[in-house]
């Protein structure tokens, strides 16, 4: 695990600076491509959570998500407007229909899984104050910690091409 700040740390995912999971005090925010699922997993291996939560329903997200919460006995949250899609297991809602929406699908998303809480604006995560910031995906999540100022911003941002 990398110290990123206080009470966060990035775990070795399928691409890292690409695609991130995140242990933010005990809970896991992002669980990466299904791909990505032993790695998580082996990363996590006796460190405590509480529970596992998605910024937004995608397949290069949510992939090891159904594993991590078996494996660690913890609930499933994401944004409100997210949830119907984690939990059908079809993360291409609002995706265009093309060849590469349907291998992210194929490939890197993992079983669906219920959803214990629907996020929504002010709920707190692990200290962090929930933001809905809807976009990316219909319940896109940022998560705001106002003591020191840190926001982890989920795929609202990003400084590279994601093919190159």
């Amino acid at each position: 695990m990398h110290t990123i700040t206080s009470g966060v740390h990035r775990l070795p995912a399928l691409l890292p600076d690409a695609i991130n999971a995140f242990l933010v005090e005990d809970v896991l925010l992002d669980a990466g491509a299904r791909p990505s699922t032993r790695r998580i997993l082996r990363a996590l291996q006796g460190t405590p959570l509480s529970a596992h939560v998605l910024p937004h329903a995608h397949a290069d997200h949510q992939g090891a998500s159904h594993a991590v919460c078996v494996a660690h006995e913890v609930p499933l949250w994401c944004g409100a407007a997210d949830a119907a899609a984690v939990e059908s297991g079809d993360l291409t809602g609002g995706l265009p229909a093309n060849v590469v929406t349907r291998l992210q699908q194929r490939m890197w998303a993992g079983p669906a899984h219920p959803v214990a809480r629907a996020l929504r604006e002010g709920d707190v995560v692990a200290g962090f104050t929930v933001l809905e910031t809807p976009g990316h995906s219909p319940g896109h999540i940022a998560l705001w910690r106002e003591h020191d100022r840190v926001l982890i911003a989920g795929d609202t941002m990003n400084g590279m091409h994601l093919l190159t």
